[in-house]
């Protein structure tokens, strides 16, 4: 009688136990994608190594000149806004003495002031005349136009090669020295020019703008001193003279 063996289903081996068996390591289950976090973290420790790299670093030859180009407009500005105020003074000072040309034009409040009153009188108005010269002297001082002397400044080198000459100014940004060259001159000029020559020229013109303004501020400072001791003298004029006329008629009367 033949036996029946019972039929035992296979067992299929697990991949880890075929690995094992290949001689292999088992596989490692496969863990969740990195967090954003993480992610967003490393980020900004690159972001902040780079601007600590920026930070240390100095500028390159374009940046450079473009700091300085617009320190140069800056520059323009300031001159603009010192002309500004020279202005604004010397329509203060005119509004001052057309008041005080109107009181001093009624011949009859003038006539009628005593003998002794007349003298101070005069000799206050020559003293603000002649203040008034002066300070609009200090206005003419500070508008008129500057030339940044800067010539002597500029290296009239050749070319040679030099690390001196390849990092000195040639003068072609500016119009005081762009007006010395021949047109031919000045085209080969530019194609032999160099980043470090530019910026150089740059620096020069800065600095001598500066000097420029300085100037101006000190000329600007002196009219507005001039401007307040105008407006306290034409105050005093303006207070005290019809008082002193009212008070010469009015014994008359």
């Amino acid at each position: 009688m033949a036996t029946s063996h019972a039929h035992t289903p296979e067992v299929a081996p697990s991949q880890d136990g075929l690995m094992l068996a290949l001689g292999g390591a088992p596989l490692h289950p496969a863990g969740p994608p990195p967090d954003g976090a993480e992610k967003r973290a490393r980020k900004l420790q690159k972001q902040e190594a780079k601007r600590r790299r920026d930070a240390e670093r100095p500028p390159e030859s374009f940046e450079r000149f473009r700091i300085l180009a617009e320190l140069v407009d800056e520059g323009r500005q300031v001159v603009e806004i010192v002309d500004h105020k020279v202005r604004y003074a010397l329509v203060i000072i005119g509004a001052l003495n057309a008041g005080v040309f109107f009181l001093m034009s009624r011949a009859h409040m003038f006539a009628s002031l005593s003998q002794g009153v007349k003298p101070w009188l005069m000799g206050f108005l020559i003293t603000y005349a002649a203040l008034t010269v002066v300070f609009v002297f200090y206005a003419v001082d500070c508008l008129r136009p500057r030339r940044l002397r800067y010539a002597d400044v500029m290296s009239a080198n050749s070319g040679n090669g030099e690390a001196s000459a390849l990092s000195s100014p040639r003068g072609i940004l500016f119009w005081e020295t762009i007006a010395g060259y021949e047109l031919d001159a000045y085209r080969r000029a530019w194609s032999g020019i160099h980043m470090d020559q530019l910026n150089a020229e740059v620096v020069v013109i800065a600095h001598q703008q500066a000097q420029l303004i300085r100037a101006k501020y000190v000329a600007l400072g002196r009219l507005y001193q001039g401007l307040a001791v105008l407006v306290v003298l034409a105050g005093v004029l303006l207070a005290v003279y019809p008082g002193s006329a009212l008070r010469s008629e009015s014994p008359e009367r």
